[in-house]
């Protein structure tokens, strides 16, 4: 209907009417062909914008996030990863102005607005983008620090994580119910700083974030400073991303060692299993023991075979043991040939041996003492009565009976319980 009324203008008026149709339809074709022709995540330009002055960042949605639906709220196009370096060469390079910038995911005005949670401090040097609604959009190294679904990624034995499916959502928080910041292709790689339940940390290059314009400044054109504090940045977020995938790396290389230390421990007890079937006093295990402590000499601290290389000499141990005792208990005891006893001097079963002496004195009863190479030995006493020892007087006797030695004598008493003659006066 449209058409009808330009035509029949042109027929009324040729030479406006129809140049003007012809304009709208030349520049409406070729508004056509620019979109259709322009790859993913490119803004196109408009006639009342410059082309010059365009970031080339993702698209963002013109309307607030927080107050439409998941559609609408989500970005259409995903971000394309650039060779750092020829990136940082084309960018203009603002610092941070206040203590904490918040990283917005969009450049809505809203009570509270979506954002990562990187935050940013003062003085640290980003990538200024475009201007829109007071906001300014700005760029880290390796993209702003979000979440990516696991189920939507796969990941190589190298760490290495990718996206998997097309349109992968990648969120500013571990929350599925809210519009993604930006649609990730299939085959994506992320740059994973960590785990969180079921989502992968990552950041994503070319993913815009947003600051108020108030917040950063941009630097003069060319600032080598600017630059290398660019180029720190850069490096610690590859170093961060470095040490996830040193770690990962490290640690298969630990299981690979523990599978081929396991096997070798495997050899040894198949060996120690070979050896138990044998006779048992035919077992022999100290080979297999010399062998496992060299193996766990080679060992690492925190290998997964020193448990099982200390039950097996453990079961090592026990198996030696049964085998000597086998061995003792059918070993009969070798016959030796014993010396005769030593024939025993029967006068040892006396107490005391020597001559029987009498001494007289002035002031009471005189004494009668045992004495022997000119030595006294014993004061003598017959309290039983049986032996007169007066009679017994310079004769060699062997005596028995019980000693004592009164506070008053120089020399402990002998009770004569049994007396014995061995020699004769002489």
């Amino acid at each position: 209907m449209v058409i009808r009324t330009v035509v029949s203008g042109a027929r009324a008026v040729p030479g406006l009417h129809f140049c003007s149709f012809a304009a709208s339809i030349a520049l409406s074709l070729c508004t056509t062909f620019a979109v259709a022709q322009a790859p993913a995540g490119t803004p196109v330009p408009t006639p009342t914008q410059d082309p010059a002055t365009q970031s080339p960042q993702p698209q963002q949605p013109a309307a607030n996030p927080a107050a439409g639906s998941a559609a609408t709220n989500a970005p259409t196009a995903a971000p394309t990863t650039q060779d750092p370096a020829a990136v940082a060469s084309t960018l203009t390079f603002g610092k941070v102005v206040v203590d904490k910038a918040a990283l917005r995911c969009w450049s809505g005005a809203v009570a509270a607005p979506p954002v990562f949670e990187e935050v940013l401090s003062k003085d640290q040097v980003v990538a200024l983008g475009r201007s829109e609604n007071g906001f300014r959009a700005v760029q880290l190294p390796l993209g702003p620090l979000g979440f990516v679904s696991k189920k939507f990624t796969t990941s190589g034995d190298d760490g290495v994580v990718k996206t998997k499916g097309s349109k992968v959502a990648f969120r500013y928080r571990p929350r599925s119910s809210e519009a993604p910041v930006a649609q990730l292709e299939d085959g994506t790689t992320l740059h994973v700083i960590g785990e969180q339940d079921d989502w992968y940390r990552v950041r994503v290059a070319g993913v815009d974030a947003w600051v108020a314009e108030a917040e950063v400044q941009a630097g003069a054109a060319g600032d080598p400073a600017l630059a290398k504090a660019w180029d720190d940045l850069q490096q610690k977020h590859q170093g961060e991303i470095k040490a996830r995938l040193d770690a990962i790396a490290a640690q298969r290389a630990r299981e690979v060692q523990d599978q081929a230390d396991l096997a070798a421990l495997q050899l040894v007890q198949d060996a120690f299993l070979a050896e138990k079937q044998k006779e048992i006093t035919e077992q022999k295990y100290a080979p297999l023991a010399e062998v496992i402590n060299k193996l766990k000499g080679t060992l690492a601290a925190e290998s997964a075979a020193i448990a099982a290389a200390d039950a097996l000499m453990k079961r090592i141990d026990t198996q030696q043991l049964l085998v000597e005792s086998t061995i003792l208990v059918n070993t009969k005891p070798p016959v030796i040939d014993l010396p005769p006893p030593e024939a025993k001097d029967p006068l040892e079963r006396f107490h005391s041996i020597g001559w029987l002496r009498y001494e007289r004195r002035l002031a009471g009863p005189g004494v009668y003492f045992l004495e022997k190479g000119g030595q006294r030995l014993y004061v003598l006493s017959c309290n039983t009565g049986r032996y007169d020892l007066a009679l017994f007087v310079d004769h060699e006797v062997a005596i028995n009976g019980p000693r004592r030695r009164p506070v008053t004598e120089s020399l402990s008493v002998l009770d004569a319980e049994r007396i014995e003659v061995l020699g004769t006066p002489q």
